[in-house]
């Protein structure tokens, strides 16, 4: 079904209200100009009652029986609710009134469509091409459309939706549903080119620079993105999810204060949820400014005081500020509400570590690691526990099991480490041969794990021998 474009309900003004409560006061028989009647099937449609919105409409069709308008509304609204074959008793009812009318012959193959008959669908739309304006025609290739998603030919779909925007690209619904079948097809590329294009025919097309940036952040052109983000939310101030969007990434990319600026005036412009506040803590959390974040999502969790995410996070400023007891009260409090997150039992773990609880630290790490079996980062934490804890034949055993489960070169360089520190010098300069041709870089970690080995005049010629030209 083609999305319905309903008015946002904080629009409405005192005047709708009135009407509202004319219409049901008087029920039947009320009787209203045709505009306001409009009003009232998009109050109820913005509100989502449908049936309301759907009454509305017949009531209007009896009164102003030659006007296709009502009938139109009537069978978007059916189709919407996914009723077709009331949609289709509707279609007849007014194509016989007003024969050849071109929004009702639209929702006629669209009716045949969304009923499984494509072939009489696009069928019935053929004679309207041959002399369609540009705005008509790109309407004819969005119904159109909708026969190829329905056949799941979704890179018919896609040109189809493409040609729809050539010929007229201020149509927003072709705009919208071409995104989708972007993502579906992963024409990423083919896509960022047309909404370029689109970009350079109406400049102030806010959604057109939003689903370039979706486009640009697949194609991991973060900055591009970003900026096309900024631009989608500059042109429409109540664009929220370009503000969300853009605040996202720009965290995502180390850019920290723009996240936060953007995240603030969303919580200016929409008002601040516990999900909002959250966001604006971790910010604050990575600027390093924990007494502001901690003070954020004390908010956050005062809102929803079941949101794990939040009592974790809080532990993190904590840890950040080596307040160890406090950060570990939080953890726990975010385990018990979900205790199948591994980077909690890991926070946790640390602080067990830094507070000399190792036996707490042991079972944590443990615990991670039965979660996450897949996660390198879990086994390295394990294993450098061990060997903190003077238990290097054990970190040993635990990284060959590792590197059998998971590859990943820290994980070769850490094994290879462990066997330094176990004395087996001969079958770890081997694996480090090895390791260097696989990842000349990797040989930092070996130093993280054994800086000893920074003075040792055979692992560096190793070094140098394998590095490139």
């Amino acid at each position: 079904m083609l999305p319905m474009s309903r008015p946002r309900k904080e629009n409405w003004d005192e005047r709708i209200h009135e009407l509202v409560s004319v219409y049901e006061a008087e029920g039947l028989a009320v009787f209203l100009d045709p505009e306001s009647f409009q009003d009232l099937i998009d109050y109820y449609e913005s509100e989502e009652q449908f049936e309301k919105a759907l009454s509305v409409a017949r009531l209007a069709t009896t009164h102003y029986r030659f006007s296709s308008d009502f009938y139109v509304r009537q069978v978007q609204l059916l189709l919407y609710t996914n009723r077709s074959d009331q949609a289709q008793e509707i279609l007849e009812e007014a194509l016989a009134i007003t024969p050849g009318d071109f929004e009702l012959s639209l929702l006629q193959a669209e009716t045949y469509i969304r009923s499984g008959q494509t072939k009489e669908g696009l069928a019935s739309l053929a004679p309207f091409k041959l002399q369609a304006s540009k705005e008509d025609l790109s309407e004819i290739l969005l119904v159109e459309s909708l026969a190829y998603e329905r056949d799941s030919d979704f890179d018919h779909m896609f040109y189809a939706l493409k040609a729809a925007l050539q010929a007229s690209p201020t149509n927003d619904r072709a705009l919208e549903r071409i995104s989708l079948c972007m993502e579906i097809c992963r024409k990423h590329e083919e896509g960022s080119t047309l909404f370029r294009w689109i970009i350079d025919e109406s400049p102030y097309s806010q959604y057109a620079w939003f689903y370039l940036g979706q486009a640009q952040a697949y194609l991991n052109h973060s900055e591009e993105a970003i900026e096309a983000y900024e631009y989608a939310f500059l042109i429409d101030p109540t664009f929220e999810e370009a503000f969300l969007e853009f605040a996202e990434l720009c965290y995502e990319n180390g850019h920290f204060s723009k996240a936060l600026d953007a995240y603030r005036e969303m919580a200016e412009r929409f008002g601040s949820d516990s999900d909002l506040l959250l966001c604006i803590g971790g910010c604050y959390h990575s600027l390093e400014k924990y007494e502001t974040a901690r003070h954020h999502l004390e908010q956050a969790a005062r809102i929803d005081p079941h949101n794990d995410e939040i009592f974790f996070k809080i532990g993190e400023c904590y840890a950040a500020q080596e307040k160890w007891a406090k950060a570990m009260s939080f953890f726990k409090k975010a385990i018990r509400m979900h205790d199948h997150c591994e980077e909690y039992h890991q926070a946790l773990a640390e602080c067990a570590f830094e507070l000399d609880d190792y036996k707490q630290a042991e079972a944590s790490y443990a615990e991670a690691l039965e979660i996450a079996p897949e996660n390198s980062q879990v086994w390295l934490d394990m294993a450098w526990f061990l060997l903190e804890m003077l238990r290097s034949r054990e970190a040993l055993d635990l990284l060959e099991e590792a590197n059998e489960t998971i590859e990943d070169p820290e994980l070769q360089f850490s094994y290879v480490a462990c066997l330094f520190a176990n004395g087996r010098r001969k079958q770890a300069l081997q694996l480090l041969s090895e390791a260097l041709a696989d990842n000349y870089a990797g040989f930092s970690w070996l130093f993280e794990w054994q800086p000893g080995l920074r003075s040792d005049n055979e692992v560096n010629a190793l070094i140098s021998l394998y590095r490139p030209a």
